[in-house]
């Protein structure tokens, strides 16, 4: 309580001797007179904020446990053949194909005796091998993978948000002109404590700990022989084929649903609950707020050699001006239910859905930015990341999937005739797509040439422009210019054009 009696004390001072030291100081006073005008925007809000997090999707990925656990014990695999031929005195074994083989290649008997006994000299060796690299094993790799890192960046979320919260934000805003200077205030500060609720706190606590029991069984099954064992196969693409055994047994259709349920509950649905409170200001509340925002303008003044002489200076000439409020209409709020005119070549939907790709794509470079410190490999991430997008819908429209043991899947048809004519078809498509996008690198190689002789051009302006300077600092800048990305320009020029040429010329 003394404390507090004493700081009380302390502020009153600090504001009384303030108004008594500033009362002559006539500019100071065109800014007192200025924040009393109304068009001095000051406003001060409380947000109590919970987030109250779903649980439903979480039941309905549990119901696929029994699934996967069944899968990873029960190891799928195939018979792997490989076919060699290998000298007679190499041979282990021998089958009937070995015997068909020789029958066809007689060039490989060495001899043939009177009784009619046959010697080869070379034969066929079929060895077969157990292969775990099945399409559907690594199917269920993938979502095993995909589900842990799934259910890992919900529990962050969650546990970051278990608690509700309460902002209270004070912000001011003006512009004003003193002595035919613009000047534009703005200050926003912002206090945020946790708060806590027993229902909302209990409810969260309980989806947390089920998070996290879930992530354990999951972590278990990322961490079984069955993972282990696929880990040095490749991860399959999707979409995903549905080839005859995800189609009929009953398990690896489960694991297929659950890959779906995964795509289409890509967000973390929670109830927001919230209270806003605008708080009036009192008269001497506000009158405190705007003595220290002198303070602050009085130091900025003084400081910034915006002042000539004296603070205190003739009758300065003040005009006032309104806060600029911004255009908070936007495409999708101008949308109406109206008939609209006919307007062949609207440009503002392309404009609004190309903005919002735009913003995608910075938010992505951003996030992988955070994770890679080199520019470089997080502009080719995030370009991968946007090419494969489109390069995976095209497959999947026009069923092209590369992977070697869904590759012979793709052929619908069993008539000879009719498989290589749907061949053909498919390698049509491929070859268009190959066009396009060789267009578009001829293009790229254009553009790309065009920056690089543009930043050849301003190479050598920028070393006559540090010649001119002629100081030490100007002679480090130059030699690092002319050692690194001099060289750098001339191999990338070379290359570029040579690329340029061939593509030009194919």
């Amino acid at each position: 309580m003394k404390i507090k009696t004493q700081r009380d004390a302390f502020f009153k001072d600090v504001l009384e001797s303030f108004e008594k030291t500033t009362k002559d100081l006539k500019t100071l006073q065109a800014f007192s007179e200025a924040q009393k005008d109304a068009l001095f925007k000051q406003t001060q809000i409380q947000t109590l904020e919970y987030k109250k997090f779903e649980e439903d999707w979480l039941v309905n990925i549990e119901s696929f446990f029994s699934s996967l656990n069944h899968i990873i014990r029960n190891l799928k695999n195939a018979l792997k053949y490989e076919d060699e031929i290998l000298p007679i005195e190499k041979t282990r074994r021998t089958n009937p194909e070995s015997i068909r083989h020789l029958i066809r290649n007689t060039r490989n008997i060495k001899e043939v005796s009177e009784d009619g006994s046959v010697v080869p000299e070379r034969v066929l060796n079929i060895l077969s091998e157990i292969d775990y690299g099945i399409y559907e094993n690594r199917f269920i790799m993938t979502l095993i993978d995909r589900l842990h890192y799934y259910l890992l960046d919900r529990l962050n979320v969650i546990k970051q948000h278990i608690h509700g919260f309460e902002e209270t934000k004070f912000k001011t805003e003006s512009s004003f002109i003193v002595n035919n200077i613009d000047y534009r205030l703005n200050v926003d500060l912002v206090a945020v404590k946790d708060i806590d609720t027993v229902e909302i706190d209990t409810h969260n606590k309980r989806v947390y700990e089920r998070t996290q029991e879930a992530h354990k069984i999951v972590s278990q099954m990322y961490r079984s022989d069955f993972m282990q064992t696929m880990k040095r196969y490749k991860k399959v693409k999707p979409p995903i084929m549905k080839t005859q055994i995800i189609l009929r047994n009953p398990d690896f259709r489960n694991a297929y649903m659950l890959w779906l349920y995964l795509d289409q509950l890509h967000v973390l649905d929670y109830t927001l609950e919230q209270a806003i409170i605008d708080q009036s200001l009192t008269a001497n509340y506000r009158n405190q707020i705007n003595q220290i925002l002198m303070t602050m303008f009085s130091s900025f003044y003084v400081n910034s050699g915006l002042r000539s002489g004296s603070l205190i200076s003739d009758d300065p000439v003040i005009r006032r001006e309104k806060p600029q409020k911004r255009d908070l209409n936007s495409y999708a709020n101008n949308l109406s239910l109206e008939i609209p005119e006919y307007d062949l070549e609207p440009q503002l939907a392309s404009q609004y859905y190309l903005d919002k790709a735009k913003e995608i794509l910075a938010d992505q470079f951003s996030k992988i930015k955070k994770t890679n410190d080199s520019l470089e490999l997080s502009l080719k991430q995030v370009l991968l990341d946007q090419y494969s997008i489109a390069d995976q819908v095209f497959n999947y429209h026009f069923e092209l999937e590369q992977d070697d043991d869904v590759f012979g899947q793709l052929l619908s048809h069993t008539h000879a005739v009719k498989r290589y004519e749907e061949a053909l078809r498919k390698y049509n498509v491929v070859k268009i797509a190959r066009e396009v996008k060789q267009a578009g690198y001829k293009e790229s190689l254009s553009l790309e040439k065009k920056w690089l002789n543009e930043a050849l051009k301003l190479q050598k302006e920028a070393l006559k422009h540090l010649a001119r300077e002629n100081n030490e600092e100007a002679l480090k800048k130059t030699k690092e210019i002319e050692k690194d990305f001099s060289l750098k320009l001339a191999e990338s020029y070379e290359k570029i054009a040579a690329e340029y040429k061939e593509k030009l010329e194919a």
